[in-house]
């Protein structure tokens, strides 16, 4: 860490904290959702909530305030109620202890405490306030640790589902908005669409900028597979983000972007030719 500047490390460790909620928030709903439902309300037969009503009413007050910011309520939670939820005794028990076996193999215990020592830092990078070295190397080494434990996880969970492929878990576009695979929808043979052509709300004009960006399951290697973009730049159509300056010839009803993801090996979950592919749609007015 000593290589760094203070601004380096701040940067550095705000991204790996960033990262580690966005990983814990994923698992959390990928993990207790499709059991449970909206995990915020549930109770079980004698009333008793899945969730505690503190954080289930800050979660509330966090979609009020900022409406704009937070498209579930899975994103309005932050680090310290991940925390609590995933070392509940009863969740960890039956839902979290083999996302986590690897990192701290001992058990819930210690996972609650290493995950305990990141909240400090987290709130002191929050409000602009320092970190000392020996934070900074908690910082980086324990997400590191989770994150990796995560991943492998994923990866045996992955070795259980019929086609084991690199998918698109996330998309971020140029209007602020985030998706979420689960919450995008799909077609029958495996594609998945963003559809905005029929919303004003999305109507563009030659010189706009239209900005995508995806994330692909990082439980697989980049050199696992390609990215491909249909209609953009040589320059950015394998690259994870692109940005196009709509032109006169993009005018249309419809107009769509195309990412494919192909995976290296020899059989394919989409036609026999691609593993993933996402279609973003717009439309684009006329200029004035």
């Amino acid at each position: 860490m000593h290589q760094y500047s203070d601004s380096e490390i701040r940067n550095i460790c705000k991204e790996k904290l960033e990262a580690l909620e966005h990983w814990l928030r994923r698992l959390i709903d990928l993990t207790l959702t499709p059991v449970y439902g909206d995990i915020f309300t549930y109770e079980d037969e004698k009333g008793n909530r899945l969730i505690k009503t503190k954080i289930s009413n800050s979660v509330e007050e966090r979609l009020k305030k900022e409406p704009t910011r937070y498209s579930r309520k899975i994103d309005a939670i932050l680090l310290d109620d991940a925390i609590d939820i995933i070392c509940n005794p009863e969740l960890f028990k039956n839902h979290f202890n083999a996302p986590f076996k690897n990192a701290f193999p001992d058990g819930r215990n210690v996972t609650r405490t290493f995950l305990k020592r990141l909240t400090d830092p987290r709130n002191r990078l929050a409000h602009a306030n320092p970190i000392s070295t020996r934070q900074a190397e908690q910082v980086v080494c324990y997400t590191n640790d989770v994150i990796d434990s995560i991943k492998e996880f994923y990866r045996v969970e992955n070795m259980q589902v019929e086609f084991n492929v690199p998918l698109i878990i996330k998309v971020i576009d140029s209007f602020g908005n985030t998706y979420y695979r689960e919450n995008i929808a799909k077609a029958t043979s495996g594609e998945i669409l963003i559809d905005h052509s029929n919303d004003s709300n999305y109507y563009l004009r030659p010189s706009d900028i239209l900005s995508i960006e995806i994330e692909v399951d990082p439980s697989f290697d980049e050199s696992d597979y390609t990215i491909e973009w249909r209609g953009v730049s040589e320059e950015m159509k394998n690259s994870k983000k692109i940005s196009l300056k709509l032109e006169n010839r993009h005018v249309g009803q419809q107009f769509s972007l195309t990412c494919y993801i192909t995976s290296k090996e020899d059989w394919h979950r989409i036609r026999g030719e691609l593993d993933d592919v996402l279609m973003y749609q717009i439309k684009v007015l006329p200029p004035v």
